[in-house]
């Protein structure tokens, strides 16, 4: 059974993955005639802004150029199918669905279908390894949100999974993508002439002062720097997907930036991982595996973009482990 689907019996309990979504193949029918997918997507990040059409139009090139839609939804199926099936075997047999911000199924939709199924409680996990207003924290509210729309019949949240960019696991799946990715294109990590960049995606200045977002960022990075003996110095983070257009200062510095830097510090070859996302969305495909690659070829560096963690085990095992400690807490409260 998908973990996305709803059980055939109603089940006091289950665990509730909230993340950003992607255009996936459907109308959403907000407009007619249809813009297409990939088009309402980005419009509705943007709020619908008219003001904002141009970089509506250019985010939306980015989809068409990849096909017009998002492998993120399917990537996140899978890994709350993994997560389902690892729980099971630690003897926690729950139901687990998948609410989107953005896209179909939004939150607001899950939550009322597990009002209807007779869902009592969920266990809330955000898909979002870092925090800040307009990621993590936003996913709870449009979590309460739905809540509160889906009247006296929603379930309650009973708990929230811990936040954590900092876990061995978490760690573990996103060296060990680096390793595949050196593997793969015969690059030496230890080569002195080989760099590393670590991409999270940029948020509003205003909003990082205000949040432990970049700290955390940092803190990830080095870590996955310790995990493949590293030094340091051959690793640069970098802040991905800033607009152009903005009035206000978004978090810095940038890929190309970062690559820059590395070149001048002696590399010859960089591999890319993008630690702020979990799987490859267009914008980890488009801005670091398309735009960051064209700008380190075009300074002279080879670049080799690493997979997302997606449904590593280590990954996987972790997450698990944040949920079941929040049972066992549950269980005994």
């Amino acid at each position: 059974m998908p973990a996305t689907s709803a059980p055939t019996t109603a089940t006091s309990r289950e665990v509730l993955l909230i993340g950003f979504g992607g255009p996936t193949r459907g109308c959403c029918k907000r407009v007619d005639p249809c813009p297409g997918e990939a088009y309402c997507f980005v419009s509705g990040i943007f709020g619908h802004n008219p003001a904002r059409k141009a970089r509506i139009e250019e985010v939306t090139g980015h989809y068409r150029q990849l096909g017009g839609y998002s492998g993120y939804n399917a990537h996140t199926d899978k890994q709350a199918s993994a997560l389902k099936q690892e729980l099971a075997k630690r003897g926690h047999p729950l139901n687990i669905r998948t609410g989107y911000h953005h896209w179909m199924p939004y939150a607001r939709t899950t939550i009322a279908e597990m009002a209807r199924d007779g869902v009592k409680d969920a266990v809330v996990l955000i898909m979002a390894p870092h925090q800040s207003s307009v990621s993590w924290d936003l996913y709870l509210r449009i979590t309460g949100e739905g809540i509160e729309q889906a009247g006296p019949n929603a379930p309650r949240i009973s708990a929230v999974v811990d936040p954590w960019w900092n876990k061995q696991g978490f760690i573990e799946a996103i060296a060990a993508r680096i390793r595949e990715a050196a593997g793969r294109e015969g690059i030496n990590l230890n080569d002195p002439a080989t760099g590393l960049l670590l991409s999270a995606h940029s948020i509003p200045r205003p909003v990082a002062e205000t949040s432990p977002y970049c700290k955390q960022v940092e803190e990830t990075a080095a870590l996955v720097v310790k995990s493949l003996g590293l030094k340091p110095g051959d690793t640069r983070v970098a802040y991905q997907s800033q607009p152009a257009d903005s009035r206000i200062e978004w978090t810095g510095p940038s890929i190309e930036r970062a690559l820059d830097e590395l070149k001048a510090s002696g590399k010859k070859a960089v591999i890319g991982a993008a630690v702020g996302f979990l799987c490859d969305n267009v914008e980890v495909l488009h801005d670091l595996g398309i735009e960051g690659k064209q700008h380190a070829n075009s300074i002279g560096l080879k670049f080799t973009r690493a997979q997302a963690v997606h449904d590593h085990p280590a990954f996987i095992s972790m997450l698990a482990d944040q949920v079941e400690a929040k049972l066992k807490a549950l269980a005994t409260a």
